[in-house]
């Protein structure tokens, strides 16, 4: 029988606002609530990123910073812990790309791009939304990454969105579609990070970090570890958790919240 143990938590992003906590908080509500209502680790951690996309405060879904040539590319992706992952890479036109991310998993390919993935979107009626247009905001400092993690007493899942890094070049990919960069699920835990995407992705950054937690290592132990892996003019911040504990940091300020309930 499941475990009653839940826990969620999510992240605006290295470089978000901390006042903008509330939607992080917002986020982990609703993350949480399907939890109790029995839905899945997986779900529930996609809500969580729905709820991220929706508020235009964070750099994902309406929220997305423009690249250097006016478009609004974006990325996300999402696994589990039995090993199911799906992802999409320079999004344009949608609102909620998390979603068909989640939608991919279930399709012969976990991993479309570009007109290919806007074309998967349109064949399964996702809503479309006609994104911000102009000049990319030089001045937004936030980094490119909204996420979630959570357990649901079996199993556990990881998902993030992403605008990409406002002002980069069109077609920029950092971490977020690549599988153990920006997030990494299994049965020892769930890590999603944020910050800069190519030394993120470098790093292998999630799936080092799990393999950490699967070695038994405690999530705050974790973090501190992978902090030490960049140099302190790259942007970085994660989330993790393990069967009994949970943390989140960054080495700048992160809009984040955590929620558990039940005992480990």
């Amino acid at each position: 029988m499941p475990n009653t143990y839940h826990c969620i938590l999510t992240h605006g992003g290295a470089g978000s606002d901390a006042a903008f906590r509330d939607g992080a908080e917002t986020a982990c509500r609703m993350g949480m609530d399907a939890l109790g209502q029995g839905t899945g680790a997986l779900e529930a951690a996609v809500r969580g990123v729905v709820a991220l996309e929706n508020d235009g405060r964070f750099n994902a879904g309406v929220g997305s910073r423009a690249r250097a040539d006016g478009s609004v590319q974006m990325d996300a992706c999402v696994m589990d812990s039995d090993g199911r992952f799906g992802a999409v890479a320079v999004i344009e036109g949608f609102r909620n790309p998390v979603l068909i991310a989640h939608k991919l998993m279930a399709s012969e390919h976990c991993m479309r791009a570009g007109r290919g993935a806007a074309e998967f979107a349109l064949e399964h009626d996702f809503e479309t939304w006609t994104g911000r247009k102009g000049t990319a905001d030089a001045s937004y400092e936030g980094s490119d990454t909204v996420g979630c993690v959570a357990f649901d007493g079996t199993r556990f899942a990881a998902a993030l969105s992403t605008g990409g890094t406002g002002g980069s070049p069109a077609g920029r990919v950092g971490d977020v579609p690549l599988l153990g960069c920006g997030l990494y699920a299994g049965p020892y835990g769930a890590v999603a990070a944020t910050g800069k995407g190519e030394a993120i992705a470098r790093n292998m950054t999630a799936f080092r970090a799990y393999q950490m937690l699967e070695e038994g290592m405690g999530p705050n132990f974790v973090i501190e570890e992978v902090l030490d892996w960049f140099e302190e003019d790259e942007d970085i911040g994660l989330i993790l958790m393990s069967r009994k504990a949970w943390a989140g940091q960054s080495n700048r300020s992160m809009a984040w919240s955590g929620l558990s309930e039940g005992e480990p």
